[in-house]
């Protein structure tokens, strides 16, 4: 039999009461999905299946990702809750193709693990499933593995074999809603045009699973869990010296602010003692003078400047021009703990010279909306 695969958390246990039922039967898995998004997640998806088939010795094919296709197919439902109508057309576009590929496969059986789903009507499905194997004549496998305490059990197994467990459906419309009923930033379907992968983001997720992947192959034990930290996002930024709009780059935990400042002072500051010893041992050429850093500090206010000369010292890296500079996540936090301190949220801001400042008397105006939030992520504890 074909067996359609949402996700690793209800195939696991779904394929393996299948197997009880059907012992004598091949069973061939389908990952077939274009609705989650974004791609990222459905990466981390078929990853996380890739690995559930493989503990359980069962084939598994891999769909196309036809978003596009699954976006007009549900055009007009867009705004749909649900469980509503938006939902049966997701049903129907997945059962379909998996009832074509079981018939390119020269399989008479097909089901899907929808089935196991707390979030699916069963009714429904078993209602689509049979319409639609009965067009293709084949014979459309209902089993309703959630009764008799079902649920339960799947999500102690989804625990206890640490499955990626994710906490939305798969949709960008199902998503953006339920973040919206909670009052959350929908952090899912944002990306930094700076490409930086957020601890918050679903590439940290995607990252950090692969590296469970490595462990495992590695035969090293781990513990997989969840933490709740505070993360941070930058929606826009500007400075403006006079008229004239400044290259510039604000870093991290810089928190929300509209100033403008007269009384900017550049004072060149000794690095401390122990980040000196660390640079000087890592870079010979580097002279005690050369470690002092030239920065920007507004008198009446804490924002700070740093130049691109002064980041590539901190960071131990090649000077570069403002335009190419990438940091990491990491790498700004690293910058503002030298600075002020990791706890600080003061505007830390980077231009490409802070010889403008000395030059130019016109008036300095900042800009910075940026929001702080909440979230969960996973991270792992490896046993030595």
């Amino acid at each position: 039999m074909l067996v359609h695969i949402c996700c690793a958390v209800d195939s696991h246990y779904f394929l393996q009461e299948l197997r009880k039922l059907y012992p004598q039967t091949k069973i061939t898995g389908f990952f077939y999905n274009p609705n989650i998004h974004p791609h990222e997640e459905y990466l981390l998806r078929l990853q996380d299946t890739k690995r559930s088939c493989k503990m359980l010795n069962i084939d598994l094919v891999e769909g196309d990702y036809t978003l596009e296709e699954w976006l007009e197919a549900i055009k007009g439902l867009e705004q749909e809750k649900e469980k509503g109508a938006r939902c049966n057309i997701c049903f129907d576009v997945r059962l379909e193709t998996s009832a074509k590929m079981a018939l390119m496969l020269g399989i008479t059986h097909f089901s899907t693990t929808l089935l196991s789903s707390p979030m699916k009507e069963q009714a429904i499905l078993k209602a689509q499933g049979e319409a639609i194997g009965a067009r293709y004549n084949l014979t459309f496998l209902y089993h309703n593995v959630r009764a008799k305490g079902g649920v339960e059990r799947q999500n102690a197994l989804a625990k206890r074999d640490k499955l990626y467990r994710q906490n939305y459906c798969g949709c960008k419309f199902a998503l953006n809603a339920q973040r919206e009923t909670q009052n959350k930033v929908c952090i899912e379907l944002m990306s930094p045009l700076n490409r930086q992968v957020h601890p918050a983001s679903i590439a940290q997720r995607l990252k950090l699973f692969k590296e469970r992947d490595i462990l495992e192959a590695n035969g090293q034990d781990y513990h997989l869990l969840q933490r709740q930290s505070q993360s941070y996002l930058l929606m826009r930024a500007f400075v403006c010296v006079g008229t004239s709009v400044l290259p510039s780059l604000v870093l991290n935990r810089s928190q929300s602010k509209k100033i403008n400042i007269k009384d900017l002072e550049i004072h060149s500051i000794k690095l401390p003692p122990t980040l000196t010893e660390s640079l000087l041992s890592q870079q010979h050429h580097l002279t005690l003078e050369s470690t002092c850093l030239d920065v920007g500090i507004s008198v009446k206010d804490d924002t700070l400047f740093l130049d691109v000369q002064g980041v590539a010292t901190l960071l131990n890296i090649p000077p570069t021009s403002l335009e190419t500079l990438r940091l990491s996540y990491a790498q700004e936090l690293y910058i503002r703990e030298k600075l002020v301190g990791i706890e600080s949220i003061q505007p830390l801001i980077v231009v490409q010279s802070l010889a403008l400042f000395k030059a130019s008397h016109a008036p300095i105006h900042v800009e910075v909306v940026a929001e702080f939030f909440e979230h969960k992520s996973f991270y792992m504890l490896a046993n030595t």
